[in-house]
């Protein structure tokens, strides 16, 4: 028979596992709830910006405006033709979402006609980054103006995260290379976030204020969705964004001003709780850097409710 001192030192023990085991998984289960990833929704709006400020400088340049930083060179007396656009970015001509980078973008256009264009875009001496990425260069964009806007559109294979190169600035394209360039702004656009997370095309529209030598007071909305870079999420999920009716405004460089985005988190990693979550996002008008937790599932449940800094002023 045990002495019950012994039986009471051995149950002693066995409740010091058990609490020592509860408050680890407890710790489990707080380190798998963590807070949406902001950096894809970073990438996106920071990428926007830069595409959609060039596209409303060049249509503007190629509609007979002499805005001042730009300089342009190129004969579009007929169509198609092709142009070089030299802008200056300082303290006075600022990168939205890109404060205090001083240096030059030099956009190489061809002019489908007097409403279309297909550009590249090559940034020179600026720095735009975010953790994941750093953006040198944006080609074969098409654009078009459309009644009272103009339109870009972008997808992940737009995009040069590597090294730049004098060769993006050389676009020699045939009739049919134009016209399939030119067709990519007539995609139907997604109506739903859901919808948007697994495309991979970006759509920008850019309202000019009707001040078309001045882009200070320009509005881009944008809508799309898919990865300008693959992100690893905090337990290892692969990251996806979307955003619908996203509107950025030069009058605040810290956060969108309204719309919505998601982010959703597709690992197919096998874990004893699976890894999966989405948070849409609400934008508010309020430039605090923050962005709202509308709806959280999944490893995001904890941020319901809760706004997050977006760290687009770092």
């Amino acid at each position: 028979m045990v002495p019950v001192p012994v039986l009471c030192r051995v149950k002693i023990y066995i409740s010091l596992l058990l609490i020592l085991l509860f408050i680890g998984s407890c710790k489990k289960v707080k380190e798998y709830f963590h807070d949406p990833e902001t950096e894809p929704l970073r990438q996106a709006i920071i990428t926007s910006a830069a595409i959609g400020y060039s596209a409303s400088v060049a249509m503007s340049v190629m509609s007979g405006e002499h805005p001042q930083y730009v300089v342009s060179t190129g004969d579009c007396s007929d169509y198609p033709c092709t142009f070089l656009i030299y802008i200056d970015i300082n303290n006075e001509n600022p990168l939205l979402f890109s404060d205090g980078n001083v240096g030059q973008i030099v956009i190489a256009g061809l002019m489908a006609d007097e409403d279309a264009a297909i550009l590249t875009i090559l940034l020179s001496d600026i720095h735009i980054a975010t953790q994941e990425f750093t953006l040198l260069s944006v080609h074969t964009i098409p654009v078009i103006r459309d009644e009272d806007k103009i339109i870009a559109v972008y997808s992940e294979m737009d995009i040069n995260i590597g090294a730049d190169s004098d060769t993006l600035l050389n676009l020699d394209l045939s009739q049919k290379e134009i016209d399939t360039e030119v067709s990519r702004v007539d995609r139907e656009r997604p109506s739903d976030l859901y919808v948007a997370v697994d495309q991979n095309v970006w759509f920008i529209d850019i309202d000019q204020n009707n001040t078309y030598g001045y882009f200070n007071d320009d509005i881009y909305s944008v809508t799309g969705g898919g990865q300008i870079v693959e992100v690893i999420g905090a337990s290892g999920g692969i990251i996806h964004q979307a955003m619908l009716n996203v509107e950025l405004d030069a009058g605040c460089h810290l956060n969108p001003v309204s719309g919505y985005a998601l982010i959703k988190n597709t690992s197919v990693e096998e874990r004893r709780i699976p890894e999966l979550g989405t948070a849409v996002f609400g934008f508010h008008s309020h430039c605090d850097g923050q962005a709202d937790v509308e709806v959280a599932t999944g490893v995001y449940l904890r941020a319901n409710g809760r706004s997050l800094d977006l760290g687009l002023g770092d």
